[in-house]
């Protein structure tokens, strides 16, 4: 990303006021605006196509929260100690701090997301369940049992979702709610899909209370040869369950829509 970036080492200062800007030009936030496009395409191209079906004059926008979403998602991914993710996290706490005091600070996606906040009164503490959440990126074994994991992916996919739906003109509770909804689910999938990422990095996204009821350990999760037939079963009903949970609120939503 370009402009000012959180850090990613220790002996990285946190960027100060002296180097913001008030005012970004339209050149610049067009360069933004495609860097950005660029970016996320290779990172999800299911939703990039998902928003190349809207409204072109709300594009950038969703972008912008798009492109909030993966900055604070991947800060487990590209540090290297958890307190220099709590400072990157509290980076853009700050950003937003900024944002609000009309002196944004200076970086690609800030550029688009200080606009779009403006243009759609996003609420902030919106913004801010989607940066909190991502503490939990840095434990081994982050939730105690299934409504941990919906929280998270409430927290997360669910805020981006319904986020989203202000910046294209939803207004009502009923419909933000459901677009929350559906947003978790597919939160939800994520965790699911990420499972084998994760256990390569030695972490563990299933519930700890069930995993506790069927005595299975970490250890049997993260490392292949440690699994029987019966551990991969006890696996397998986890996963499915919080799959059929994740299928029940996008059907729930879609009814309620």
């Amino acid at each position: 990303m370009v402009g000012q970036n959180p850090p990613e080492h220790a002996s990285a200062p946190t960027p100060g006021p002296e180097r913001r800007m008030t005012t970004v030009s339209d050149t610049e936030r067009a360069a933004a605006l495609t860097a950005s496009a660029e970016e996320l395409t290779r990172l999800d191209p299911d939703r990039f196509a998902c928003l190349m079906l809207a409204d072109p004059e709300r594009r950038a926008d969703l972008v912008a929260l798009l492109g909030f979403a993966f900055e604070t998602a991947k800060t487990a991914e590209v540090v290297s100690e958890t307190m220099i993710g709590a400072i990157r996290l509290q980076w853009w706490r700050e950003a937003l701090d900024g944002i609000e005091a009309g002196t944004p600070r200076r970086h690609q996606v800030i550029d688009l997301l200080a606009p779009a906040i403006a243009a759609h009164d996003l609420p902030r503490d919106r913004l801010e369940r989607m940066i909190d959440a991502r503490e939990a990126d840095f434990e081994p074994t982050p939730f105690a049992d299934a409504a941990a994991v919906e929280a998270y992916a409430r927290d997360t996919a669910g805020q981006l979702a319904r986020l989203q739906a202000r910046v294209l003109g939803v207004t009502d509770d009923a419909r933000l709610d459901a677009a929350e909804a559906i947003g978790t689910g597919f939160g939800l999938a994520g965790v699911l899909r990420a499972l084998p990422h994760q256990a390569r990095r030695r972490r563990v996204l299933l519930p700890r209370d069930r995993m506790a009821a069927a005595g299975l350990g970490t250890g049997q999760v993260i490392e292949p040869h440690l699994r029987d037939q019966a551990v991969t079963a006890v696996i397998a009903t986890m996963v499915a369950d919080l799959a059929g949970r994740a299928g029940g609120l996008i059907a729930d939503a879609r009814k309620a829509g």
